[in-house]
């Protein structure tokens, strides 16, 4: 990570993220793993989805805080700190509903006595943080998918797209295809050996 970037201030990260810049998505997701593991921690039970899943959430829910963030007044870890909350119960939710009734209620694989996954070390963070930089560099999104990609993270409904931002929601609808298909294919290639 460039010396340059970690001498920025979140509300400079926050707008450099609104401008394109993965780096310092890479930079706000180093300073904040911490408050996401903490806000995974909150959730147990049947309906919680699984912790890396969960861990994911929150990453989605800083990226939609670095996109939403405008200052006025208020710190952005305040704001960081509640989209993370939001989106996972937003996935818990999601994840209770009667379609998933057989995943929540399967047994976990893990023994009772391991330690949660997001326990992880000075090392595990720093394989974690190269990880997640390669990921974003990997995904090569167009314009139009990280565009759709901001729309979806800051809330937008499907019917709200072309009002907001002139996207037929088929164009939209496809482009959030590709732009998950482009994550697992990332995912899959990340844990293959």
């Amino acid at each position: 990570m460039p010396q340059e970037y970690t001498s920025l201030s979140d509300q400079r990260l926050s707008a450099l993220v609104r401008e394109g810049d993965p780096q310092a998505f890479v930079e706000l997701s180093a300073r904040y793993i911490g408050l996401i593991r903490n806000k995974a921690a909150l959730f147990c039970g049947p309906a919680v989805p699984e912790p890396e899943d969960l861990l994911q959430e929150g990453f989605l829910g800083l990226y939609a805080a670095a996109l939403g963030y405008r200052d006025s007044g208020g710190s952005f870890g305040t704001y960081a700190g509640a989209c993370i909350y939001n989106q996972m119960v937003s996935a818990v939710r999601r994840n209770a509903t009667a379609g998933n009734r057989t995943l929540t209620e399967a047994l976990p694989l893990a023994e009772a006595g391991d330690p949660p996954e997001w326990a992880m070390g000075p090392q595990d963070l720093v394989e974690m943080h190269e990880q997640f930089d390669s990921m974003w560099q990997r995904l090569e999104l167009t314009p139009l998918e990280r565009r759709v990609l901001d729309l979806y993270l800051s809330g937008c409904s499907r019917a709200e797209v072309q009002q907001r931002s002139g996207i037929r929601q088929k164009a939209f609808d496809n482009a959030l295809y590709r732009i998950r298909s482009k994550l697992r294919r990332g995912r899959k290639e990340d844990k293959a050996p």
